[in-house]
């Protein structure tokens, strides 16, 4: 029988919950003997934990679209050479663009694994299946019109029956195209790392483990927490966040302006967040919008119930309708520190959510997820 070649497509690995998610997808996929994958790139891979990871399984054929390293997919910040170096990039590419159905033709699947990112170039191909795989959340995809690049595609996976709705309600002459697949979670992976401390965290506290970036609203947390704090008589427990991005710096200076000044820990980005997930009173999420809210199944795995915005798409799903964690409006402060009072004083049956949370994991199963996404790609 002739191997099915399947190429993920995402314009550069670097460390984030996308990128995780695919490690784990070709962990299960590469059991398969009748699959012969590939990774496609636009950069060369450069993150040492991804380079070792493909070096150790030559049987995943890395292909990198768009070499010239200067020319990659971070720009500089200065914003007249970032302009330029723009103008440049797209030159470049747009030329290579042209040789590219010819570069990849042998390819049976092609699977654009990140909110479009190829499709400039799977346009031009014809002979093969293409599928876009969209992990951001229902705000991204309107506010950028990704709509518009359906018609080159012949499926849409989503992570959430959420999204999945809200889309066909308002793109029913898609309907036909769109599937839900939930990420796959390795349940029992996550329960081993979980037993791993932090040797920097000790006492009480609640953790959020995030970028911090803007959609992530980080600072409904930090003023929530402040509030949360004041209310109860200032007790020595922490506000720990997990996580490095572009509003770092920002977060700290709100946090230090604070009553609780002295509360908040910024741990940076760790390999394996888990045992602090696992040590906390409750795990807060406070995005915006998401894809489908991965952190929030984690808490789950490791027992440690959630607090989280009650955003599209993933949440309100994930959690049951808030009979397995709390739900709250996204950015309203007040709600936030209710629903850490409600926990930190065990107005709540803790014991009673927690239960319904790790009952539901079954959803999440990597073996069974693994099965639907063969099923497509077949």
């Amino acid at each position: 029988m002739k191997k099915i070649k399947v190429a993920f497509c995402l314009r550069d690995m670097q460390l984030g919950g996308v990128e995780s998610v695919l490690i784990r997808t070709l962990d299960e996929l590469q059991k398969n003997k009748d699959i012969d994958i590939s990774v496609i790139t636009y950069v060369k891979i450069v993150e040492p934990v991804y380079v070792e990871y493909f070096k150790q399984r030559p049987n995943i054929k890395c292909e990198v679209l768009y070499p010239c390293s200067w020319l990659g997919t971070k720009l500089p910040h200065f914003f007249l050479w970032r302009l330029s170096v723009h103008l440049m990039r797209d030159i470049y590419r747009n030329t290579k663009r042209m040789f590219v159905a010819k570069k990849l033709k042998d390819i049976d699947v092609f699977i654009d694994y990140h909110d479009f990112g190829f499709h400039n170039e799977l346009k031009r191909i014809n002979n093969a299946k293409k599928i876009a795989w969209f992990h951001s959340s229902w705000n991204v995809f309107e506010s950028r019109g990704f709509i518009k690049y359906l018609k080159y595609y012949d499926n849409f996976v989503v992570l959430t029956d959420d999204f999945k709705n809200e889309f066909i309600k308002k793109y029913p002459d898609y309907q036909n195209k769109i599937l839900r697949i939930y990420n796959p979670i390795d349940i029992e992976q996550i329960k081993e790392k979980s037993k791993e401390k932090c040797n920097n965290i000790d006492g009480d506290y609640f953790c959020a483990v995030a970028r911090l970036t803007p959609d992530k609203d980080i600072e409904t947390i930090i003023r929530a927490f402040d509030l949360f704090w004041q209310k109860n008589n200032k007790p020595d427990i922490k506000m720990v966040f997990v996580g490095d991005g572009n509003r770092a710096d920002y977060y700290k200076s709100v946090a230090n302006n604070l009553p609780a000044k002295k509360q908040f820990v910024f741990a940076g980005a760790q390999s394996n967040p888990f045992g602090i997930m696992k040590g906390a009173i409750a795990h807060i999420l406070s995005s915006y919008g998401e894809g489908m809210g991965l952190v929030l199944i984690e808490s789950m795995i490791v027992g440690t119930i959630n607090i989280s915005s009650d955003c599209k798409c993933g949440p309100r799903e994930i959690l049951l309708n808030g009979d397995a964690g709390l739900l709250f409006e996204p950015g309203n402060i007040e709600q936030l520190a209710k629903c850490m009072d409600d926990i930190y004083n065990k107005k709540i049956d803790i014991k009673q959510m927690i239960t319904k949370a790790t009952k539901s994991l079954n959803r999440f199963d990597a073996d069974k997820i693994v099965e639907q996404i063969i099923s497509l790609i077949s």
